[in-house]
């Protein structure tokens, strides 16, 4: 694609910023002088007992969730300030929070939030694998349903799991390769990801990496390692869900695939270490020999590519030369996340209140979820 000198102009000038400054991966958007630039909303709030602060942005297209509860027993308040991106909020000390959950300033400045277990995700996913989620600036949730017991052996009934491939069929990604984005490679092609598309990331280390949907809708889990981090990321197209977690059981780092069966139209994994099968969205092991252990969750945010460049300097992202023979143009499942009702597989459960396909930010505290919509994060 032919750029007109302006737009050479355009990009010399945010290269030539870029390079007079601090030598972090993490940048503050490049927005020109006075730009104004909508405010990410923030949202102090409970959930199950616990207190959790929300943050989002429609025009960026994320919603993220942490505990507000420090580990030195203090309890943050936080307020919205004028955001330059990656900074979304101020706690009542004066500390600046980043989306990742890092203080960047003030008093607390290195220190983290507490994890939270959140993940966006299609409504009809967090109102069947949590019946009776809350809803916030919502209708009441009905109260009145009982989940059935689980089986011998399982966290969860066995009868409700069911078989949508066979084990392996669908390949995980084994440690892929990594590309570096350079905004100088903008000048000589066109890249491979739209601006909208999505891409789940995450921070380790200092370290942050990008893992596509494009990529994902075919693959679900990388078994992936950033320094002495070993971690599983997986996304299950069907409900719209990304987690990451460790991948260390028994003491050893152990890898997962994808198993082909489903819990309320879910993705189950299994360990290659004890084939026990582990549930995606409840981030636990629900049948096999370590049936009831819950992995160690790793953050992940989920947003679109014009937002991550926009985050991070030089973003970098798995390959898409993975070593299968797959068209990552076009995805497996067409239309579904737009256009298909719910999901061809059975959920336990079915809530009305919001569109099946809605897209929401799911905040789980001890088995009880909240969910938060786009529209209440919007200016």
């Amino acid at each position: 694609m032919k750029r007109t000198f302006t737009a050479f102009l355009s990009l010399l000038l945010i290269a030539t910023w870029l390079f007079s400054c601090d030598k972090e991966e993490t940048v503050l958007a490049v927005a020109g002088a006075g730009a104004a630039r909508p405010t990410v909303k923030v949202v102090n709030d409970w959930v199950n007992g616990r207190a959790v602060v929300v943050a989002g942005a429609r025009k960026y297209e994320f919603m993220v969730a942490f505990g507000r509860e420090m580990p030195d027993g203090a309890m943050l308040e936080f307020k919205e300030i004028p955001t330059i991106l990656p900074i979304i909020m101020e706690d009542q000390d004066g500390s600046r929070w980043d989306v990742f959950g890092y203080a960047v300033s003030g008093p607390r400045r290195g220190q983290r939030l507490p994890i939270v277990s959140s993940y966006m995700g299609y409504w009809f996913a967090i109102a069947g694998m949590y019946p009776g989620a809350e809803l916030f600036e919502g209708e009441s949730p009905d109260q009145s349903f009982t989940p059935p017991p689980a089986s011998p052996g399982w966290t969860v009934p066995e009868e409700e799991v069911f078989s949508g491939s066979s084990f392996d069929l669908i390949p995980a990604l084994d440690f892929p390769g990594i590309e570096r984005y350079r905004e100088k490679d903008f000048l000589d092609n066109e890249y491979f990801l739209a601006d909208t598309a999505l891409l789940i990331g995450l921070k380790l280390g200092g370290k942050y990496r990008l893992y596509p949907h494009a990529i994902l809708d075919f693959h679900e889990i990388v078994n992936d390692t950033i320094g002495e981090e070993h971690f599983a990321v997986s996304y299950c197209p069907l409900t719209g869900t990304a987690t990451a977690w460790n991948r260390g059981l028994g003491g050893q780092a152990t890898t997962f695939g994808v198993s082909g069966l489903l819990y309320n139209s879910n993705l189950i994994a299994f360990d290659r270490l004890t084939e026990s099968l582990w549930s995606q969205m409840r981030q636990e092991c629900i049948g096999g020999p370590v049936a009831g252990f819950a992995k160690d969750i790793i953050p992940v945010l989920e947003t679109n590519w014009g937002t991550w460049k926009t985050l991070l300097r030089e973003p970098e992202l798995i390959s898409f030369e993975t070593g299968h023979d797959y068209n990552y143009d076009s995805s497996p499942y067409s239309n579904y996340a737009c256009c298909a009702q719910g999901s061809p597989y059975p959920v336990q459960y079915e809530d009305s209140r919001l569109p099946s396909k809605e897209r929401v930010l799911g905040v789980v505290v001890d088995g009880k979820a909240k969910a938060y919509r786009f529209s209440s994060f919007d200016y």
